[in-house]
């Protein structure tokens, strides 16, 4: 696995937080052969993975759409105005991205939250240069993580004990369903790797070493059956034109 050199990911506990990242910067310098282009993070959260992709040299700008996350990844900016953090919801991205300005984007565990994740991928695709690189993970929503995080949780738990929050996802992706999605949208696959199995599990997470083989496991795992998806597409040649 790649090494980083940001601080920020010490905030890391999990190894598939790193295998993520890894699989971000690795997708990026398979891309592009140089480092003066320009990202964007959609869903940036506190901004780990946009500080982290500032410090490789790349010009970012990370959105999200909440305040407190925001303010928080300003905290973290490494110079001057880069990275750039802006409020802003992933189905309607800012007016003051212009089309066709950026060279990749990074949605990482976003479109899962999203009513309309279609409308945040065609927006991604103007935006977009062409032959531009868009990065996608989301989980399996059919998959244990789901399984339990979602489907047991909203089904079951949340009948037992009112108070318990539903969770957050209102989509459930299949990789049929994903890899649909984005071709719908503009986009062609070029690459697919997995997350994990059950290394997200309370009694196991705290185990680097069951997390690092779970991980691994994973990648030889058929898909239907694994947590989640990292997806690497470009933007289709004749995608808005």
């Amino acid at each position: 696995m790649m090494k980083t050199n940001c601080q920020e990911c010490a905030k890391y506990t999990r190894y598939v937080d790193f295998k993520r990242l890894d699989f971000i910067i690795k997708s990026i310098i398979k891309h592009f052969h140089r480092a003066d282009i320009k990202g964007l993070d959609l869903g940036c959260g506190k901004g780990y993975v946009t500080v982290q992709l500032t410090s490789l040299g790349y010009k970012m700008i990370g959105i999200d759409i909440s305040r407190k996350n925001i303010e928080n990844a300003i905290s973290r900016q490494i110079a001057g105005d880069n990275p750039s953090f802006l409020i802003g919801d992933a189905e309607n991205l800012p007016l003051n991205i212009k089309r066709n300005i950026l060279d990749f984007v990074v949605c990482t565990e976003v479109l899962e939250h999203l009513n309309h994740p279609d409308r945040a991928l065609n927006s991604i695709n103007k935006v977009l240069k062409d032959d531009g690189l868009l990065i996608v993970t989301v989980p399996n929503g059919y998959g244990p993580y789901c399984l339990i995080r979602d489907h047991f949780r909203n089904k079951i738990i949340c009948k037992i004990s009112p108070k318990s929050a539903f969770s957050s996802h209102v989509q459930a992706f299949s990789l049929f369903k994903i890899s649909s999605l984005l071709n719908k949208t503009g986009f062609e696959i070029l690459n697919i790797n997995h997350s994990d199995f059950i290394s997200f599990l309370p009694i196991l997470v705290k185990s680097k070493r069951f997390s690092y083989y779970d991980c691994k496991l994973a990648d030889k795992l058929p898909p239907l059956i694994v947590s989640g998806y990292y997806i690497a597409c470009r933007k289709k040649s004749n995608a808005n034109k």
